[in-house]
Parts: structure tokens; C-alpha cells; sequence
């Protein structure tokens, strides 16, 4: 569901692009020091991992039409709402740059959407539902019912965003093909955040994020990082090339109701435009290539993003270490 140019009006653009720009500062302020190891890693590895899996797009079946994971809840889940957001936009970022997937005018627009709208907000809806469940099913349930509404959430905001760009009149029926569009494909995005929780639980439950506790156990993320860009690589190289050619969502309900030209796209070419490869055909192998490349970027991206808004704690009073027990008065010396 990502936004080209020309679509979103200058006063959208700009009011976006604004709550975008300070949504995105704010998520880089709420950057913890203390955890910075596991930030920086898992900044590198979820971005990674969302990118990869953003080109995977599956058929609806019900319609002509195919959606992919936005992955809002599933990185918050893993880092916290704020830092799940910058993942979100280490990606779009990447995407529009890179290979002209959603447009650099609205990039405000899709950050808002998929990046504060369905991670912020997102977790928003999975946190009192851990809470209240508690334990693992907390978090498996929590973050399904969460991810389904994330993508409503965010169609939703796509669909106020359009209306304000001068298509009231159509708001009814773009409202109500979005809806049922994107409650389809919120079903797909909920299976995959279970499944890929399901095996963090399964692995390293200390990654789950808590704002309570905020904690995990040291070392060890030279394999976490090494894992998880690995898995991310796969899906990219494996799975990418076996993703649907059809439409997603959003190309389907505007191609149906008429306000996307299927000329529309960024105002960037990019180097690989569309993911591909100018002068290589367009086969499984390089899809593969091109997903690697930019699995490989965003990961990267994510690691110096994280690294250069964590700063390592100043002195040991930062470390919120215990207070030695208290020994009783010093004797005297004789």
C-alpha cells in the first residue's frame, strides 16, 4: 500500500509530510541508550526482514489482487512502537530511493500510514491485549488482532488522505473497497506476524520487547544479526521471485474506481525501478538479485541509523546497577 507521487494534493503533501518529518525525530529521540546493542541489531535485522518480506506478495484469491506484510506490529512488537516505526521508514526510505516503490512526495504520507499509524498505533492495540492475556499467548494473540488492524488502520488513513486531496465525492465507495480489500489482506499480515513471533518465542523470548521490564540478556547478537539477515536474504532471494504479479490493494481499488493512473509512480526513477534491472530480463534470478541488494542496503541503513541516535551510556551510574548492601559503619582507625 504504497503511495505514488501525483496522486495526494500539495496541502496533504505538506501536512504529512510534516507529522511524518516530526513523528520520525521523535521515534529517534525515543531511541534507548541502555539497550543499545539489541536496538542497533534489531533495527538492522527487523528492517531487513520487512523489506524482504514487503516483496513477497501473496494472492487474495477472493479478487484479482495481492497484498504484502506491512510489518508495523511485528517490529514494534520486537523494539517498541517508536523504534518499530523507524524501521518502517528505514524501508520506505530505501524503497522509494532505490527502486521507485511508493513515491519521494509522499513518502510523508506513506510514514504516517505505515510507519506511525500501523506501528504506533498498532501497538497501541496489542499492549493492553498482552497485558490482559499475559504470558506468550499474550503476545502471539495480542499482536495478530493488532496487525489485522493496523491495516485497516492504515487503508483508512489512505482513504481520509485521498478524500482531502479533492475525492469526497468518491469517499464512500473508496472507503468501502478499501475496507474490504484490505480486511483480507490484514488476515495475511496477521498470519505471518504469529508465525514469525511464534519462532522468536520459540528461540529467544527475551526479544520481545517490554516497556516494563526493557531489559534482555547480554551478548550474543553477532548471532542474532548474523541470523536474522540470513533469514531475511532467504525470503529475498527464495521467496521474492515467487511473489504475485497481481495489483496490491491499493493499485486494485484505484484502477477499479478510477483516481490511479496506472502511470503513477515516483518522481524518481530510481536505479532499479520496479525491482528490476535495466537491460536484464525480468526472471526469477534477477528479482533474487535485486532483493538481495536491497535486503543488504536497508539492513545497513538500519545498523547506522540506530547506531548514530543510541549513544553508549556515559558513565557507570547509567547502568542503573544495584546498590551495594550497606556494610554498617567504617571502624575508626586506631
Amino acid at each position: 500500500m504504497h503511495i505514488p507521487d501525483n496522486l495526494l494534493s500539495q496541502p496533504v503533501v505538506l501536512t504529512t509530510g510534516a507529522l511524518a518529518i516530526g513523528g520520525f525525530a521523535f521515534g529517534l529521540r525515543k531511541l534507548n541508550a541502555k539497550l543499545r546493542d539489541r536496538t542497533m541489531v534489531l533495527m538492522g535485522v527487523m528492517s531487513a526482514f520487512v523489506f524482504a518480506a514487503q516483496m513477497v506478495n501473496f494472492p487474495l484469491f477472493v479478487v484479482p489482487a495481492s497484498g504484502h506484510l506491512i510489518g508495523g506490529v511485528l517490529a514494534a512488537v520486537l523494539l517498541g512502537p517508536w523504534a518499530g516505526a523507524l524501521v518502517l521508514g528505514t524501508v520506505l526510505i530505501v524503497q522509494s530511493l532505490l527502486f521507485a516503490d511508493g513515491g519521494v512526495l509522499a513518502l510523508g504520507a506513506n510514514f504516517l500510514n505505515l510507519g506511525l499509524i500501523a506501528s504506533v498505533g498498532g501497538y497501541a492495540i496489542y499492549d493492553p491485549i498482552r497485558k490482559a492475556i499475559g504470558g506468550q499467548s499474550g503476545v502471539l494473540i495480542g499482536a495478530m488482532v493488532a496487525a489485522w488492524f493496523s491495516v485497516l488502520l492504515a487503508s483508512l488513513a489512505f482513504t481520509i488522505e485521498l478524500g482531502a486531496s479533492g475525492y469526497w465525492s468518491d469517499l464512500p465507495r473508496v472507503l468501502g473497497w478499501m475496507t474490504m480489500i484490505h480486511a483480507v489482506i490484514g488476515l495475511g499480515e496477521a498470519m505471518i506476524t504469529g508465525l514469525v513471533l511464534r519462532t522468536v518465542l520459540s528461540v529467544r523470548p527475551d526479544l520481545i520487547f517490554d516497556d516494563e521490564r526493557a531489559t534482555t540478556r547480554s551478548g550474543r547478537w553477532t548471532r542474532v544479526a548474523v541470523g536474522g539477515l540470513a533469514a531475511s536474504l532467504a525470503v529475498a532471494a527464495f521467496l521474492a521471485p515467487l511473489a504475485s504479479p497481481k495489483d496490491d490493494g491499493l493499485e486494485f481499488v484505484g484502477g477499479r474506481l478510477g483516481f490511479l493512473d496506472e502511470e503513477a509512480g515516483s518522481i524518481l526513477s530510481g536505479p532499479m525501478p520496479d525491482y528490476s534491472i535495466e537491460g536484464l530480463p525480468d526472471i526469477a534470478a534477477v528479482t533474487a538479485a535485486v532483493g538481495l541488494i536491497g535486503t543488504l542496503a536497508v539492513f545497513i541503513t538500519g545498523l547506522i541509523l540506530a547506531r548514530a541516535f543510541t549513544r553508549k551510556p556515559r558513565g557507570i551510574d547509567d547502568l542503573d546497577l544495584p546498590s551495594p548492601p550497606d556494610a554498617g559503619p567504617k571502624p575508626h582507625a586506631a
